[in-house]
């Protein structure tokens, strides 16, 4: 049996499987804390065949911590069924080509200090000892955990930016710009095209035209929003007038 590491790089190899022939199978999707980013929500959502407001209300909770600068979106275990995911069945996953960031990851973590760490036991998990070999790096593009994270990068360096600090989390106006900006596209699709919104910002005509139906360039667009109404970063250019115009609709 290999041993398990409690330090991984990406080079390092790790001892894992996943099937209907373990034991354990399912096992691992149940009573377990997952966040989701912003691009787990458009793609869980798009699966799904939601609205991102439809899964927003449905599977998740809205979680806010003392110790984190962003609200965070919680995907709700089901209460009703021992906790499991309520996407699991016995054969696997419902959602599986849509999974979030986290179940894509797994058994891996990403620590905080840098590289890896393998979340469950052999004893819990026994792909961990009746599994392939793998190297951290095959495992992460193998699974798509490359593309979800590069997908969101935006959000890690939103995520780390030293403005959160200076914020109220627990304020009810700023929890929901932040909400609707990062994980409710379809709601902030509406803020966009229905509001003063474009009337006050600058925004070449070939992106308006994408937004309309493209929820990762639209999601882009809510990261310079929250940069430019949280932190007055630069990050939008307001038109010539623009208040003037927002007084005007109003």
């Amino acid at each position: 049996m290999s041993e398990i590491k409690n330090q991984l790089a990406l080079e390092d190899e790790f001892t894992f499987a996943c099937h209907r022939g373990l034991e354990c199978y399912t096992s691992c999707c149940r009573d377990v804390t997952i966040f989701l980013t912003p691009y787990d929500v458009i793609r869980m959502k798009k699966g799904l065949g939601l609205t991102s407001g439809e899964f927003l209300e449905k599977y998740t909770d809205l979680v806010i911590m003392p110790d984190k600068h962003l609200p965070l979106v919680q995907l709700r275990m089901n209460a009703e069924d021992n906790l499991k995911c309520h996407f699991v069945r016995t054969h696997g996953c419902l959602v599986y080509p849509h999974r979030p960031w986290a179940c894509r990851m797994f058994p891996l973590d990403e620590r905080f200090a840098g590289g890896y760490r393998i979340i469950p036991s052999p004893e819990r998990c026994h792909g961990l000892v009746k599994g392939d070999q793998w190297k951290v790096r095959e495992w992460l593009m193998d699974q798509g955990a490359t593309q979800s994270k590069e997908m969101d990068g935006s959000y890690d360096s939103l995520a780390a930016h030293e403005f959160l600090r200076q914020l109220d989390i627990t304020n009810e106006q700023i929890q929901q710009m932040l909400l609707m900006a990062l994980w409710d596209m379809d709601r902030f699709r509406d803020f966009v095209f229905k509001t003063s919104f474009l009337d006050r910002f600058e925004l070449e005509p070939e992106l308006i035209e994408a937004i309309k139906t493209d929820d990762a360039i639209l999601l882009e667009l809510g990261y310079a929003w929250v940069r430019f109404g949280l932190f007055g970063q630069k990050s939008l250019k307001l038109k010539e007038g623009a208040e003037q115009a927002g007084k005007a609709k109003k």
